[in-house]
């Protein structure tokens, strides 16, 4: 099977394509980092890559919707930061 074959496959359920995690992960973050250096003003360049690859992070299901909401209200907590606490 060739790689335009699991492309097209990967959009189907069947199991000789790609994972769809993947695909919207690498589509997220190319249309990101293309529309970051070509729009973005310079001193925000930085962020704009923490976002797209937040967005990766999120298709992928490495990180959770939870995470990013704890992380923006304060960090996440550890069980080593409560018990010194």
């Amino acid at each position: 099977m060739g790689f335009w074959d699991k492309i097209i496959a990967s959009f189907d359920t069947s199991n000789g394509g790609f994972s769809a995690r993947k695909l919207s992960a690498f589509a997220g973050v190319s249309v990101g980092v293309i529309i970051t250096f070509k729009y973005i003003e310079p001193q925000y360049l930085i962020e704009a890559l923490i976002v797209w690859l937040c967005f990766a992070l999120l298709c992928l299901g490495i990180i959770t919707m939870e995470q990013v909401i704890k992380l923006k209200n304060g960090g996440i907590s550890t069980k080593e930061n409560e018990t010194n606490n």
